[in-house]
């Protein structure tokens, strides 16, 4: 019984095993935790009438210099601009381009909302996204 119950569990294991992400899967099997570096990207669009907001992308640590970049708002006096979130699409995906081609891997990305209200409606808020990044030490 107790043989039959560490067969099952090493061929269990040899079988998850696969799974797991690349370089986890050769430090697990090796005994060895693997070690990273994070980075932070921020993305703050704004959801302020009149494109009065303030949107920017921040950085934490600093990548390549630069603390912080500005985006469009999405706002103007018409209401959405099509053509400033576009824009902002753009400067995202090119920053996200930038960040992978270092070698720094996407882990997760948390999207957030806040929105404030005033007797009965919203005039402001803002979208945040959160990328969290990680590179081998």
């Amino acid at each position: 019984m107790n043989r039959t119950l560490t067969r099952f569990a090493v061929v269990l294991a040899l079988a998850l095993t696969p799974l797991m992400p690349g370089p986890l899967a050769a430090k697990a099997v090796a005994g060895t935790a693997p070690s990273y570096t994070y980075m932070h990207m921020t993305t703050i669009e704004s959801v302020v009438a009149g494109g009065l907001g303030r949107s920017r992308i921040l950085f934490t640590p600093e990548f390549k210099g630069q603390k912080e970049a500005t985006l469009e708002n999405l706002f103007s006096l018409t209401g959405i601009n099509i053509n400033n979130v576009r824009t902002n699409e753009q400067a995202i995906v090119q920053l996200l381009n930038d960040i992978t081609s270092e070698g720094w891997e996407l882990v997760q990305a948390v999207p957030l909302t806040q929105t404030l209200q005033s007797a009965g409606t919203t005039g402001q808020g803002i979208f945040l996204t959160r990328y969290t990044f990680r590179k081998a030490k």
